[in-house]
């Protein structure tokens, strides 16, 4: 049903047909008397003209607007959404085409009694039209992209209800649910494979630092998961680069179903390598494809150094170069101020500050330090080098001056009256990179759970750009006074701790748990490593970015290189020159990767034989070389697909509950009809659509007005009126 009005924008109906009639009554009254005479006609035509040229002026004047009223009855259309990873024949047990004749039955059941919209995902959604179209080679289960896609066109498909016939094994980026519940739509789902686990067991989840050193032992953890596997000890591969460099055993028993392997590993040679961790298959085992986990980890033949510089000894020294050299890529170089200005190691020169990550204050400068190593301290920072600085009690504020520039605080009085403060963490300050500790909604309660530290009456202001991750309290008094600070202007990082004594955190705080059997997150450790990882990433790395879309790719999937290039003030670069070499067993390839807009380029390279890949991606801008990147993937050497053995119900069973629908086998495909007949949202509904279209800037109303009037003008010439 349509209804059709026309209402003036600028006005009442009532004012528009007056000032026609006035309009109208002034054209006749013009005619009335004309020298020389006309017939009557010839008047009532030239009145005519002038009124219809009035008309349409008057009418652009009152700005006319021609509204259509739709109403029409809606009957809400059934998604068919159905899995085409690789894994669903053989979860399902069945081949492609009796596969897709089960699909045809579920889709002829449904038609039914609704209106079903056939579409087939893996990677990414799309429209299938037939179930005979139905592929069965996808390389991913991405659930999340699918619905994101449904969700974005409901309201133009008119899509009530979504049935999805899946696995439920989702392996895409993101979780599906957040996705689903925020989509308003009921997600049913029909489930494909066992739910009961065979006999299997599966490396998951290796946990690697992503950068060693050579001849470093690093620790390397992997969860081994097994299910209905004997009592006894199975073989552990270690692999670098494909080449087996250990043998470990590992003790399976019945009823543990995960468990938690570390072991060491230690590179004998620089570069991008490879490692691997493979179980040796066992007997009955439904599946060897999930034996294997790998990883790559950047080689170097050198540490990554950090110079620690200390105004006196102190056990805040020794407990903070403890908790960095737990790190085995990490070398750290002391420098400890005696009496005057002299240093036990010996007085710091400016080789010692050249290629380092970060510069460690402890306690540093105090009333005797010497004013050029604090400017050779401040020359390097500004060149890069990250700051820490944490002061002691004989620190001498007035000496920071030339530090001033990069620290996250200005210092407003000071005096050296000592009393103790504990950190407090509010809001979303816990969940810094820095600051995060477990990851949990606790960690705020373990930094205000730490046992006090020491603290001088010295008040500080943020400078610009800083950010307070940590005010203090005092006893049971919270004051907004910082404690730990942080800055990033683009060209150096720089992190402030205001207190000291932190080594009471470990040596009051976790020791004492841990003697009773506790096992605490170590604040002391996980602070000190969240710093380091914070304050050694350079601005060259955070603004130009070049990797490959993935680190493992299955046979035959498209491999794609992606980009981000950014200026010194994170300004997007949008005419830069990023090149992609890829080392190949044909030899090397090149491409160029294309501009996407924002700083974005990307390139698709397509399909690669299976094989390691190394690449090294350039960015220049006018011919000068910004920056490199190195890196390596691998094509064929595993399938996600592949880890998939049974049907996925805590997803299918979640996704149901938070959409208000039903998740049932294949054999239930009745009772899931019942529950979408019986689902509010399938039901018949009327839609209203009001659309406006605006009519005084469509050029014929002037187009009218002139002609009239030409018209008029025209006729009065001819009959001798002008």
């Amino acid at each position: 049903m349509q209804h059709l009005f026309i209402d003036l924008a600028a006005g009442v109906w009532w004012v528009y047909v007056v000032c026609l009639l006035v309009a109208g009554a002034s054209a006749w009254y013009t005619y009335t008397r004309v020298v020389p005479e006309q017939s009557q006609s010839t008047l009532v035509l030239l009145r005519a003209l002038r009124t219809l040229g009035l008309a349409c002026l008057l009418l652009l004047l009152f700005e006319p607007i021609v509204r259509l009223i739709q109403s029409e009855r809606v009957t809400p259309r059934v998604a068919l959404l159905i899995d085409e990873s690789r894994s669903m024949p053989r979860l399902a047990k069945l081949d492609s085409a009796a596969l897709r004749r089960e699909l045809s039955s579920i889709s002829n059941a449904l038609s039914e009694d609704f209106d079903v919209d056939v579409y087939g995902f893996s990677d990414v959604l799309r429209e299938v039209g037939r179930i005979e179209d139905v592929r069965t080679n996808g390389y991913r289960t991405n659930i999340t992209s699918a619905l994101t896609t449904l969700g974005n066109r409901s309201l133009e498909r008119r899509i009530g209800s979504i049935v999805i016939v899946t696995d439920g094994q989702h392996n895409g980026p993101d979780n599906p649910l957040r996705v689903a519940e925020q989509s308003g739509i009921g997600v049913y789902s029909v489930g494909v494979g066992d739910t009961v686990m065979p006999r299997d067991a599966a490396l998951n989840r290796l946990l690697v630092a992503g950068i060693s050193v050579v001849g470093e032992s690093m620790p390397v953890t992997i969860d081994l998961e097994s299910q209905r596997v004997p009592d006894g000890q199975y073989e552990l591969i270690v692999e670098d680069n494909g080449a087996k460099v250990q043998t470990e055993r590992v003790t399976i028993r019945a009823g543990v179903d995960r468990q938690t392997i570390t072991l060491a590993w230690k590179p004998t040679q620089e570069g991008v390598r490879k490692l691997a961790l493979a179980l040796r298959p066992i007997a009955g085992e439904v599946s060897t494809a999930n034996n294997r986990v790998q990883a790559f980890v950047d080689v170097r033949a050198y540490k990554r150094t950090v110079v620690l510089i200390a105004g006196s000894p102190s056990p805040d020294v020794t407990f903070i170069k403890a908790s960095l050299l737990r790190d085995p890529s990490v070398r750290v170089t002391t420098f400890t101020q005696r009496q005057g200005a002299e240093f036990y190691e010996g007085t710091p020169t400016k080789a010692d500050l050249t290629n380092v990550e970060s510069v460690m204050l402890i306690g540093y400068p105090t009333s005797s330090s010497s004013a050029s190593v604090t400017e050779m301290i401040a020359t390097a920072c500004a060149s890069g080098t990250a700051l820490f600085f944490m002061p002691s009690v004989q620190v001498d504020y007035q000496r920071l001056g030339s530090l001033a520039q990069i620290l996250p605080f200005r210092v407003t009085s000071s005096r050296p009256q000592e009393f103790l403060v504990t950190p407090e963490v509010n809001g979303g300050r816990a969940s810094d990179p820095i600051m995060k500790l477990s990851g949990g909604d606790g960690d705020a309660t373990m930094w205000t759970s730490l046992p006090p530290c020491y603290r001088t009456e010295t008040f500080v202001e943020p400078t610009a750009g800083a950010q307070v991750l940590a005010t203090m309290r005092v006893g049971n008094a919270s004051l907004d006074e910082p404690l730990i600070m942080k800055r990033d202007d683009g060209r150096t990082r720089s992190l402030a701790v205001l207190g000291y004594g932190i080594y009471r955190w470990r040596l009051l705080g976790s020791a004492p748990q841990q003697s009773r059997g506790g096992y605490p997150v170590d604040v002391l450790d996980a602070f000190m490593a969240n710093s380091l990882s914070w304050l050694r990433v350079r601005d060259t790395e955070r603004r130009i970015v070049v990797s490959s879309t993935q680190t493992f790719y299955a046979t035959g999937e498209p491999v794609g290189f992606v980009a981000s290039v950014q200026d010194e003030s994170f300004a997007a670069i949008d005419d830069a020159e990023v090149v992609v070499t890829m080392s190949t067993p044909q030899g090397e390839q090149q491409r160029i990767l294309a501009q996407q807009g924002s700083g974005r380029y990307a390139v698709n390279v397509g399909s690669l034989p299976p094989g390691d890949y190394a690449y090294n991606g350039t960015v220049r801008r006018r011919g000068v070389v910004l920056a490199t990147r190195r890196g390596r993937f691998t094509v064929g050497d595993m399938n996600i697909e592949d880890a998939a053995l049974i049907r996925n119900v805590p997803l299918l069973t979640s996704l149901a509950q938070r959409t208000g629908a039903l998740t049932v086998g294949r054999e239930y495909i009745d009772s899931l009809k019942q529950a979408l007949l019986q689902d509010p949202r399938m039901r018949e509904v009327v839609t209203t659509r009001d659309r406006e279209y605006p009519v005084y800037h469509l050029p014929w109303l002037i187009i009218i007005a002139l002609a009239s009037f030409s018209a008029e003008w025209a006729l009065r010439k001819r009959r001798g009126l002008v």
